[in-house]
């Protein structure tokens, strides 16, 4: 039995560097003491000193499964994002924003990415649903 959907202040999150370069795992844990779900696309901001104005993900082609998290459980999601190949410093993001599915508050984690600097690159940041890799 859920409580319902899982809320941002019920989430522990932290980030990890996937296998590929290119992915960013970003894993949430249901520390709210009560079962909760998860289902759909959280929303990503990434935030750089460069830039004035977030780069939100694309959402990607994956299906969003259903989640159930039991208190201390966890589950998670990949950020894809193009790897800087130019040769060049790229546009450095400190910081991403996560909004869980369902959710209207925040939370901002500290990341270290490189992005290139070419056109298109934005549209190469994707994000893939909850659940996807669930342990």
């Amino acid at each position: 039995m859920t409580t319902g959907d899982c809320k941002t202040k019920n989430l522990e999150f932290s980030s990890s560097h996937g296998m590929g370069e290119g992915d960013l795992i970003v894993t949430l844990k249901n520390v709210g003491g009560d079962a909760c779900s998860l289902k759909g696309f959280p929303g990503v901001d990434l935030r750089s000193q460069d830039a004035g104005r977030p780069l939100s993900a694309k959402r990607s082609d994956l299906a969003a499964p259903a989640v159930s998290l039991q208190n201390g459980e966890e589950t998670r999601f990949t950020l894809h994002y193009p790897p800087n190949n130019t040769g060049g410093t790229g546009a450095y993001v400190s910081s991403m924003v996560v909004t869980p599915p369902n959710e209207t508050h925040s939370k901002s984690l500290p990341v270290s990415i490189s992005l290139p600097v070419e056109v298109g690159a934005d549209q190469k940041v994707v994000v893939d649903p909850v659940g996807t890799g669930k342990q």
